[in-house]
């Protein structure tokens, strides 16, 4: 019997089953397709020629045809682009987002959604904030509405519509912007002081917290560095990705996974203490065994949640029956970056050298941060006078 192209007989089950490589750019997006369970070859190349008419079918839809659903335009050429161009994290974020308020639109032929009903959509968001107990805020709303932008970018590129008019309603005002909230010298020496150095575990969480506030990392760029990425001559540290965690058997760290943005990118000095704090904890560490990853206690990878609790642990026993003004105050895990930043402004640090060691992409996310903070600062400095 002559073989089929594309069709195989499977060696344990003896059934049949069909596999293709497609051309780049097809309309399932995907590179390959398969089906297993036939009875015979004939059955198997069948349903493979059928397959390959939908795919061509589709492909020739989404060139020539005046009727093109838009839920279906999602699924079948945006939702692949958006995961061939987005890191795997930032990814499943996003297709669950726009999967759950893109449902607006199916039913709805792509080629006849303008601009009013693109401006009805995002009154229909702003309709839901009386809804839920949390309301969905502006900067939310605005995420929605640039997954709309892009997924009309990639119908005007493919010729089926020639005008993004989604892209002529203008997004949310931010109601307000990024709180900040920080912890000063003081504060952090006073929580600093409360972490013991006897036990193990303990100069993890000092070389850990000492990093995060007199580096500026993110805590997902802190559970991603290795130990290779230190430069113990030149006191730094090299930043190319972060920590992109689902469980203790299903996380990533890799290059790969990319760093927040472009500009995340680069090598960040060290104080001498902080690499003093990194080479005690190392040596704490090959004493239990070798661990590629900086912050690993027991070889297995932890949520970046860990160091919240912890945060929150020694703030609670600390602050426990003491009156209000002597209390720690209480900040988020990510606050340690911002206080690094606050830090460094306290000590007459320009913006722009502050841009840099965040590795902001923008000095106007720098400034729109901490530029109110100045005059505070001003204040400080000449009172001290």
């Amino acid at each position: 019997m002559a073989k089929i192209s594309n069709v195989y007989k499977h060696k344990k089950t003896k059934k049949w089953y069909y596999k293709k490589r497609l051309k780049k750019g097809n309309s399932l997006g995907k590179l390959w397709i398969k089906e297993e369970g036939f009875n015979s070859a004939s059955e198997a190349k069948y349903a493979l020629n059928e397959a390959l008419e939908k795919v061509k079918y589709n492909i020739n839809n989404f060139e020539k045809s005046e009727s093109i659903d838009f839920y279906e335009f999602f699924e079948s050429v945006a939702v692949p682009h958006f995961k061939r161009t987005l890191k795997d994290s930032t990814f499943r974020n996003r297709y669950k987002m726009y999967c759950k308020y893109f449902q607006y639109f199916q039913g709805k032929n792509i080629c006849d959604i303008k601009q009013r009903d693109i401006a009805l959509f995002k009154d229909y968001l702003q309709n839901l904030n009386s809804q839920y107990e949390k309301p969905i805020s502006s900067g939310y709303i605005n995420h929605i509405l640039s997954g709309v932008y892009q997924v009309f970018d990639l119908a005007v590129e493919r010729e089926l519509v020639e005008v993004n008019y989604a892209r002529r309603v203008k997004k949310m005002k931010v109601r307000a912007k990024r709180e900040i909230s920080y912890w000063t010298i003081d504060e952090f020496n006073t929580f600093f002081s409360l972490i013991s150095e006897t036990k193990y575990l303990d100069i993890m969480k000092k070389a850990g917290f000492y990093t995060l506030f007199f580096s500026g990392l993110r805590v997902g760029e802190l559970m991603a560095r290795k130990w290779s990425d230190v430069d113990w001559e030149k006191n730094m540290i090299y930043v190319n990705s972060t920590l992109n965690y689902r469980n203790k058997f299903n996380w990533t760290a890799s290059v790969s996974d990319g760093a927040k943005t472009f500009s995340s990118k680069g090598w960040v000095k060290l104080s001498p203490k902080n690499v003093e704090w990194l080479r005690k904890w190392k040596k704490s560490q090959e004493s239990v065994g070798a661990m590629e990853y900086i912050f690993m206690y027991d070889g297995t990878m932890y949520s970046s949640r860990n160091w919240t609790l912890w945060e929150e642990q020694i703030i609670e026993k600390y602050n426990k029956g003491k009156n209000r003004n002597d209390q720690l105050k209480r900040i988020k895990i990510h606050d340690f970056r911002d206080s690094h930043a606050m830090w460094l402004l306290s000590m007459g640090v320009d913006l722009k050298t502050i841009q840099k060691r965040l590795r902001h992409e923008s000095a106007k996310t720098t400034m729109s941060y901490y530029l109110d903070k100045l005059p505070e600062h001003e204040t400080n400095i000449l009172d001290s006078y």
